[in-house]
């Protein structure tokens, strides 16, 4: 099996599904990205700080951005909607991170905007980076989520991720939230996205 570091630099920089870009953040990007970092229905179930105004989450947009780079040790996708017209810009919405990177087996989280919501743009991404890591050699693909957060949970079950029987209990924001943790495993024998 590759080393980590290895499938890290032999994954694709930028990944494209029928309405997404998945690609390194830019710099331009901040006003999205920190638009998500700070919406108080994000916060309820992916693990972010308070901030008080929203140029204090200036600088953990810009950590995110050097590592969608490809500057430093964890992987970042920004997700972005592909632009309706020629000439047009396409407009970030989230973006997919790893958390963990352990013996072939790589920890997603995720985060969108919650005016994407309900539209499949999450299914639609994490299929393909899903896709891409096993493609590149990681041998499983896990993921977690609050129970509360059931569309999270469904989100991984579209893209084949079956539950682990895992579980914890986080403590976050004054509340204790019993986390689920879904995988999907390499199978050679089928190598396109897992969910189609």
């Amino acid at each position: 099996m590759p080393k980590e570091t290895d499938m890290k630099t032999e994954r694709k920089p930028v990944l494209e599904t029928e309405r997404l870009i998945l690609r390194p953040m830019r710099a331009d990007d901040d006003a999205d990205v920190i638009r998500v970092l700070t919406n108080a229905r994000c916060a309820e179930t992916y693990m972010l700080p308070d901030y008080p105004e929203l140029e204090a989450a200036r600088p953990l947009f810009e950590r995110l951005r050097a590592l969608s780079l490809g500057e430093g040790d964890r992987l970042v996708y920004g997700i972005a909607l592909k632009p309706e017209k020629d000439g047009e810009r396409d407009r970030l919405i989230g973006y997919l991170n790893e958390v963990a990177d352990k013996d072939g087996k790589i920890e997603l989280g995720y985060i969108l905007h919650p005016d994407c919501w309900n539209r499949g743009y999450m299914t639609e991404a994490l299929a393909a980076v899903i896709g891409e890591l096993l493609r590149v050699g990681y041998a499983a693909v896990v993921a977690g989520y609050f129970e509360e957060n059931a569309a999270s949970g469904r989100v991984m079950e579209k893209c084949g991720m079956e539950l682990t029987g895992e579980e914890e209990n986080i403590e976050y924001r004054g509340k204790t939230h019993r986390c689920l943790y879904r995988e999907i495993r390499r199978d050679p024998s089928r190598m396109e996205s897992p969910c189609e």
